[in-house]
């Protein structure tokens, strides 16, 4: 039997390099299954925000993940991959800015894209996840956090790269405080769990959980 990791690499083989980018992004980042895991029980709607090539959500199905999926992601070349990659089984993927997501009631994931918008925007995001979030639902944002560390250098220098090499199509970037993105969903019926989640990276990565009562 495949490991989710294989089986959902394996479905990038007519692109080499996203086949083995597949491979080693899934290997190395505990963001994918922590969030399988998270997600396990659950069949409410999920709005995948920066979705790429649809990883997390091949990565999902082949960790027996079932309910509706929707992703969005402002690169339309890789809404195009994730499009022929993973169709007809309760998957849409569409090209669009994540603060102009569709109305949506259930679970919410956003990995690493809270620091392409400025502080306002920030907020508007985040309120609006919050309200997406279903009764029992929950909502996972992964984000490098504005610490005076050196994992937050390192964050910046990957940065600097990522622009350079033209791998993700936004200018800029502007990294949250822990309390910036807890502001949101404080008073709500929403408990709140945050934790390191860099894995072997040096990057100041956190996973931010959001979890509504019923």
């Amino acid at each position: 039997m495949s490991s989710p990791l294989r089986e959902a690499a394996a479905r990038y083989r007519s692109w080499p390099n996203l086949y083995y980018y597949a491979m080693g992004k899934i290997a190395l980042d505990p963001a994918y299954p922590a969030v399988a895991k998270a997600l396990r029980e659950s069949t409410r709607p999920l709005l995948d925000l920066g979705c790429g090539m649809g990883l997390l959500a091949a990565y999902l199905r082949a960790s027996g993940h079932r309910a509706p999926i929707l992703g969005l992601d402002v690169d339309q070349q890789k809404i195009d991959v994730a499009q022929k990659v993973l169709s007809g089984n309760g998957e849409r993927f569409r090209a669009g800015d994540a603060i102009d997501f569709p109305d949506h009631f259930g679970d919410v994931v956003m990995l690493d894209v809270l620091h392409y918008f400025d502080d306002e925007d920030q907020q508007r995001l985040l309120k609006k996840i919050a309200a997406s979030i279903a009764p029992h639902g929950v909502a996972l944002i992964r984000l490098a956090l504005n610490e005076s560390n050196w994992r937050f250098t390192a964050t910046r220098m990957e940065e600097w790269f990522v622009h350079f090499s033209r791998w993700i199509p936004v200018q800029g970037w502007n990294f949250p405080k822990r309390e910036e993105v807890l502001m949101p969903f404080t008073g709500l019926d929403i408990e709140s769990d945050v934790r390191p989640m860099w894995g072997f990276t040096p990057f100041n990565s956190h996973l931010f959980t959001f979890r509504r009562s019923g």
